[in-house]
This record gives structure tokens, C-alpha cells and sequence, in this order.
């Protein structure tokens, strides 16, 4: 069966992508920034959306018995990795979970490691939840992101730390982790009794002939998964999450959390799109996977050969682009596109790296060249006028 992939004009719908931007910076300006996709759902989740709504209530729900085998399935036949539906943990999304496991596996002031340039909830929800953040930065080899694992051994060494927040694959430099570097990790942390939670969101966003492997693989005891239909299938704003979480004495931990904050009822659609993403959408997933193949190419060719001086790693996970900018010599980059393209990316300092932008390549094709255009324009002035043309 031949899928369609279909873009949509998302404006004047309440979407923080565009919407949201517009009304504080104009009409005319280009969003290419927050991670979700100009794309309409698979039409069998449309499909099941539909039955749904026709029923015409929509009071409280649970999630059956096959919401969980979905999961199971879905990352055996993926990911090559056998679930037990009982290590399955509910939850309303990836950072209200990763936040009621901060809070039951650590205590206010405790130090928690992130790898930086990263995605910039896991700063909020360390701070916010008044713990301490380490960073283990990324290095850059041989034109891609590498974790620093020496100098995560120094600091797991030197003080006590009991969590690290892995993001799998990597927001937002495109990295699909390797199994031989998860399992280097996974040793590491299980050497110094530190648990590992593995945001596992971009899991299916999976560029050949790279593989995505899950933290699972590398080890059990000290592992927890998070994960969500979200991104992969374009319903972020459709709020449900799952864990995995093979440690019985973690999940009880999380469960009691998860009851004691009365976070237990799902939300009806956000259930269903997971059990329908992951039984009836991957016919949709594996086209839509070749038309984020194209964009990433294009993206990346006309930066490479347009735009020398911006590092732009090849993305093997993901539809987000990390642009190095620190050859440009700019203080802000992301108010500088701002400001002289009318494009509007994340800013990298939300990341911990103020000279890095965050591009989104999953749109139309026209609109993708349109950003790259502009992009390109402020980069050529800059380059023939220098600092002038910045100020």
C-alpha cells in the first residue's frame, strides 16, 4: 500500500511552533525551532480519532491490557529487545516521569549529570526540582559527537553521584548511540551505583544505515527507560508517556510517586495514538522516515557548501540539526538569524551552548528552502561585512 506523507499549513491553529512565535516577532518570520513536525498524522490514528469521537464520551479511561502489548511488541520487532509488560510504567509524559523519578531516587541538593549541548528540559527539570546539575560534556571526533566517558569516570569517582539523564538518541546533535558505547556507559554507572534514565523519545526517528539501540541492551538493574508516541508520530499535544523499567524496586518507587501525585488516569486520545502508532502506523513511520531522510540531506549539503563555517554534524537520529557557530564569531547566534533571516531557532545556550543553534528540518521542502535561503543571506552578509553587519 502506497503511504502518503502529507505536510499542512499549521498557522492560525494555537500552535506554539508558528502561532506562538508570530505573535511576538511577525508575520513574516520563519520557525524552524520546537520539536514536533508539519506533518498530518497517519491516517489509521485518524481513523481510530474518528470511531472515538463519534462515540461521543469521553469520560474517564485505562489503558487495556493491549496498550501494553503494543509497547512490548513494538520494541521487540524495532528495537530487537524483549519487554516484559510488567517492567511497563504509565505516566503523563517523558519530563513529568523523568521528574517524579528525580524525586523519588534522589534528595534536594543531590548532583545529577546531563551531557551538554542537550536538550534543555533536562536543566529545568534538575533545577526546578532543586537538585545540582554536572556536566559531562560531549566531545566532537572525527566530524560527530562522542560521549567524554574519561571524564565522566573522573567525576563518578570523585563524588557521589546518583542519577545521569542520557538522551537516546541524542537531542540535539542527531547521535543514534552505538551499543558498544552504551554498554561502556552502562558498566561505568553500574561500577559506581549511579541508575541511568534513558530518554528514549527519538527512538524510531532513525536514519540507515545507522541503528538505533536502546540503553536496555547495555544493562537492566540500573537502567530506566522513558519513552512516548510523541514525536515519532506527531502528537506531542496528545500528553501520555510510558517507562521501562526492569528494576522491581524502581518501579515501585515510581508507582507509589505516580499515585501519590493522582497522575494515574490517562488522557483518552493520548492512550489510543500509542496503541495505534504502534500496531497500525508503521507502514506511515517508514515514509515518513524517507522524507525526513530527504530534508536532513538537503539541509545538510546546503549548509556544508553554502555555509563552511557553521559545524553541522550529520544527524543519524532525529529531524533536528545542531549548527556549531562558533567560527561566526557572533555573541548570540540564534538573535543574529533572528534578527538579519527572519529565522526563528532554538537558541543553543537553552542547551548549554551559547554559540550553537538548533535547526527543525521536518516541513515541506519549500518551506525548508525558504529557511536555508534566509539563513544563508544573513551568512553571507556577515561574512563579507563581519561585526558591522551584526550590529
Amino acid at each position: 500500500m502506497l503511504v502518503q506523507i502529507e505536510y499542512v499549513d499549521r498557522s492560525h491553529s494555537n500552535c506554539v511552533k508558528y502561532d506562538a512565535i508570530r505573535a511576538k516577532y511577525g508575520d513574516d518570520v520563519l520557525p524552524a525551532w520546537i520539536a514536533d513536525m508539519d506533518v498530518k498524522v497517519c491516517p489509521n490514528m485518524l481513523e481510530a480519532f474518528r470511531k472515538r469521537v463519534e462515540h461521543a464520551v469521553f469520560g474517564y479511561t485505562f489503558r487495556p491490557s493491549e496498550y501494553y502489548e503494543a509497547i512490548a511488541q513494538w520494541y521487540e520487532k524495532r528495537h530487537g529487545f524483549s519487554v516484559e509488560k510488567s517492567w511497563i510504567v504509565d505516566g503523563p509524559n517523558v519530563m513529568p516521569m523523568m521528574a517524579l523519578f528525580i524525586n523519588v531516587l534522589t534528595e534536594p541538593n543531590d548532583e545529577i549529570v546531563i551531557q551538554p549541548p542537550v536538550y534543555p528540559p533536562f536543566f529545568n527539570v534538575i533545577r526546578r526540582n532543586k537538585r545540582r546539575i554536572v556536566e559531562n560534556r560531549l566531545k566532537r571526533v572525527n566530524d560527530r559527537y562522542v560521549m567524554d566517558l574519561e571524564d565522566l569516570e573522573g567525576t563518578l569517582s570523585r563524588r557521589k553521584i546518583k542519577l545521569i539523564i542520557l538522551s537516546n538518541p541524542h537531542n540535539p546533535v542527531g547521535r543514534a548511540w552505538m551499543y558498544e558505547e552504551l554498554k561502556e556507559l552502562a558498566q561505568l554507572c553500574s561500577r559506581y551505583g549511579t541508575i541511568i534514565i534513558s530518554d528514549e523519545i527519538h527512538a524510531d526517528i532513525v536514519y540507515e544505515p545507522f541503528r538505533f539501540t536502546t540503553i536496555l541492551k547495555a544493562g537492566l538493574e540500573n537502567v530506566i527507560v522513558l519513552n512516548s508516541a510523541g514525536k515519532s508520530f506527531n502528537v506531542p499535544g496528545l500528553t501520555n508517556g510510558y517507562g521501562i523499567v526492569p528494576n522491581e524496586k524502581l518501579r515501585k518507587l515510581y508507582n507509589e510517586a505516580l499515585e501519590a501525585f493522582e497522575l494515574t488516569t490517562p488522557n483518552i486520545f493520548g492512550a489510543l495514538a500509542l496503541q495505534i502508532a504502534y500496531t497500525e502506523c508503521e507502514e506511515w513511520l517508514r515514509a515518513l522516515l524517507q522524507k525526513l531522510r530527504q530534508n536532513r540531506d538537503f539541509a545538510y549539503s546546503f549548509i556544508k557548501q553554502n555555509m563552511p563555517l557553521i559545524d553541522v554534524p550529520l544527524p543519524e537520529a532525529t529531524f533536528l540539526m545542531w549548527l556549531d557557530c562558533s567560527n561566526l564569531g557572533l555573541e548570540n547566534p540564534q538573535k543574529f538569524f533572528l534578527e538579519k533571516a527572519k529565522v526563528y531557532l532554538n537558541n543553543g545556550a537553552d542547551f548549554g551552548e551559547p554559540k550553537g543553534v538548533r535547526l527543525n528540518f521536518a516541513c515541506c521542502p519549500e518551506n525548508l528552502k525558504k529557511i536555508l535561503e534566509s539563513l544563508k543571506r544573513a551568512y553571507d552578509l556577515l561574512t563579507r561585512f563581519g561585526r558591522d553587519f551584526e550590529c
